[in-house]
């Protein structure tokens, strides 16, 4: 049997692990944040069902043939452990339940996760149908990436036994900050991949209507949620801690998503990738640190 060299093991699913350590670190603080009990088998299992969803879209990333070749070649040539993340989330979903701590919204997680991969969505197109991924339909992807990751830790810490909520204002600039800056993160990847996806035919903001306008945007977006946001705050409405992490969390992925808009600071996407992915983190640690501090 052919070996896998490690060094391209941890190259090639090395940003992935990131993410899934980000996820488990939002669990976590998601955890702490509702003063629930830390619970080892949630924060596990919503790091594997990540590392599953996001394996299992390196197996059918075709546009990865422009916009990372060495990628594609890797996950063609393995493409038989397409089993590996289908087990990983089968496993999750059997340890979720037999210890009663499945709750419906780890199903939506799982099935819009698979969908972001897999073309099962029936569209009608040119009188004919035809099926297709969430990540082919233009902006319907980043909303429902940014929606998805942005609320999950949030509501499946709030399902468990006895949960105590902060106030209104807290819980609705923290869970905006998680959401704006996976939508800034998510935005800015397909960004970085422009040529890429245009050789490959995939639809994006960056496509459609330039890397110069959606960057404009995005700013657009942080900086009126931030004047909300600085508004809510002076008026009583919202916490030093909650505002604390909005307006850090905002300022790290808007300063790691800079070097994808100015041309001439190139990174390679080896280095891009894991540094725009910090804003994962950087939520996860916030969120923490502020659980801790939060009355």
């Amino acid at each position: 049997m052919e070996t896998i060299p490690f060094k391209a093991v941890v190259r090639m699913l090395g940003p992935i692990a990131w993410l899934a350590l980000a996820a488990g670190l939002q669990m976590l603080g998601a955890l702490l944040f509702f003063k629930t009990p830390v619970d080892l088998i949630l924060i596990t299992t919503y790091f594997i069902i990540t590392f599953g969803i996001y394996l299992l879209n390196r197996f059918t990333d075709s546009e990865d043939s422009f916009n990372c070749p060495e990628q594609r070649i890797f996950f063609q040539q393995k493409s038989k452990l397409i089993i590996v993340p289908i087990f990983f989330i089968a496993i999750s979903i059997i340890l979720l339940t037999a210890t009663d701590r499945l709750v419906f919204w780890h199903i939506i997680l799982i099935v819009l996760g698979v969908l972001y991969s897999v073309n099962l969505i029936p569209m009608v197109h040119n009188n004919s149908m035809r099926f297709v991924r969430l990540k082919d339909l233009l902006f319907i992807k980043n909303i429902s990436v940014s929606l998805l990751w942005g609320i999950t830790p949030f509501v499946i810490a709030a399902s468990q036994k006895s949960p105590v909520f902060p106030t209104l204002g807290d819980l609705l600039v923290v869970v905006s900050a998680f959401c704006l800056t996976t939508l800034i993160n998510t935005v800015s990847c397909d960004v970085r991949d422009t040529d890429g996806d245009r050789h490959a035919g995939v639809l994006t903001l960056a496509t459609r209507f330039g890397e110069k306008r959606t960057g404009a945007l995005l700013s657009s977006l942080g900086i009126l949620a931030g004047l909300l946001v600085a508004i809510d705050f002076f008026l009583g409405n919202v916490g030093k801690p909650a505002t604390i992490l909005f307006f850090s969390t905002i300022i790290w992925t808007g300063a790691v998503a800079v070097p994808i808009y100015i041309k001439k600071i190139k990174f390679p996407k080896s280095l891009s990738e894991p540094l725009i992915d910090t804003q994962q983190v950087v939520c996860g640690l916030s969120l923490i640190v502020l659980s801790i501090n939060i009355q």
